[in-house]
């Protein structure tokens, strides 16, 4: 054999034991790498819905897919649950306080998420007012022409005093009340009527009820030069209605003490003070 020919065989026998040693040859591929156990991103947050509701659940989770998912209200797992979110299904409020987890499975292992609380909040049937109970000019209830949803209220100054007029300006929460029409047959967009005090006189009457945002303004006084009134009836009305489907709790209500004036028994405006109760939904 020549030299060269001696040189090309040892070559080639080098390459053959090279390529056996590193595993070529015969087909193989890289193993998988090892699965990877869920880990959760985003935890459930607790929700806070009205009574005949429903409330969501997320989760969001990585690792080696397939991840299956299996949520508990209290630790039992609830049937069919088993998605990256869940709706309970209308809720009442003994579901209030319940706690809902859910726990993520792969190949590797499982995690249970924290646990995320559902509040439930009862929805309001009527309104309540407590008049006030100082203060000289007040706003009462006016029980008669109330109802559960419709809260109409009067009004009232003090005792001994007279005059010929009245103006107040009252705010309140209109993301669950309404200022509406005292009653049904008024005019559209009334907003007040006359109280027992003042004589209108013939049209145009100085009554003037205006809703602007959450206030209304309102008006009442007699015209000409009719002698002063008693001011302790009376003197005008407002009403307010329930929203529908408003939770129960207290409903942000006032005086704008810088828009309330009457024109006194000596035809002077002056300004007053209008003492409000307290208004709830319940």
């Amino acid at each position: 054999m020549t030299p060269m020919k001696q040189f090309l065989s040892a070559t080639a026998f080098l390459g053959l034991t090279l390529l056996l040693a590193c595993g070529g040859g015969g087909g193989g591929s890289t193993p998988p790498p090892p699965p990877t156990a869920p880990a959760i991103s985003a935890q459930p947050t607790d929700q806070s819905v009205q009574a005949g509701a429903t409330a969501t659940f997320s989760v969001t989770a990585t690792g080696t897919a397939p991840l299956t998912y299996q949520w508990k209200k209290g630790g039992t797992a609830i049937a069919g649950a088993t998605s990256a979110s869940y709706t309970t299904p209308a809720t009442v409020v003994g579901d209030s306080g319940s706690s809902f987890t859910v726990t993520v499975t792969n190949a590797a292992g499982s995690l249970t998420s924290s646990a995320a609380v559902l509040t439930v909040t009862p929805v309001a049937t009527g309104l309540a007012y407590t008049d006030p109970t100082t203060g000289t000019y007040q706003l009462k209830k006016n029980g008669t022409l109330s109802n559960s949803t419709h809260l109409v209220l009067d009004l009232v100054g003090p005792a001994a005093a007279t005059g010929t007029g009245v103006t107040a300006a009252f705010s309140a929460d209109t993301t669950k009340v309404t200022w509406v029409n005292v009653a049904a047959a008024d005019p559209a967009n009334t907003f007040v009527q006359n109280g027992d005090a003042f004589t209108l006189g013939a049209a145009p009457q100085i009554l003037k009820g205006k809703v602007t945002g959450n206030i209304l303004q309102v008006t009442a006084a007699q015209k000409g030069t009719a002698a002063p009134v008693a001011l302790n009836v009376p003197l005008l009305r407002v009403a307010l209605d329930l929203k529908a489907a408003q939770g129960t709790g207290a409903i942000t209500f006032t005086a704008d003490s810088t828009k309330c004036q009457v024109v006194d028994g000596t035809g002077t405006i002056s300004a007053i003070t209008v003492t409000v109760g307290t208004l709830s939904a319940q």
